[in-house]
């Protein structure tokens, strides 16, 4: 079988979570999912709307993912090597480093939207 890993905040749910989940699925048969934990997303600069228990409860209902991780750290090696990742599907470079320890996918973000852009165009309604 082989394990894919796509990670992300994923607060406010959108069509390109869809798309993005979607796609990293075809690399592989099991798809898991990291969920930024509140405390990290904080750390890296987000405020998240939606907690990290809803989150993933969301991320949760999509029928292409197959198990939901809240992650609280730096994805590293040896997480990888204990989920027993095949492929990484990511929307950056940033993980890179991680390339020694499996395959690392880039996927295009689906332009036009983004949990941000929904957030900002609901502030401006106010």
């Amino acid at each position: 079988m082989k394990k894919v890993l796509a990670h992300g905040t994923f607060d406010i749910v959108h069509y390109g979570h869809v798309r993005y989940l979607e796609r990293a699925k075809k690399y592989g048969d099991y798809l898991i999912v990291y969920v930024t934990s509140d405390r990290l997303a904080k750390e890296k600069g987000k405020n998240p709307y939606f907690n990290e228990e809803i989150r993933m409860k969301m991320i949760s209902s999509f029928k292409v993912v197959d198990e939901v991780i809240l992650r609280d750290c730096e994805i590293t090696p040896q997480m990888l090597e204990d989920l027993q990742i095949d492929v990484m599907v990511t929307t950056t470079h940033y993980f890179d480093y991680l390339k020694d320890s499996c395959k690392i996918v880039h996927i295009e973000r689906t332009g036009g939207i983004s949990s941000t852009i929904i957030k900002d165009h609901l502030l401006e309604e106010k």
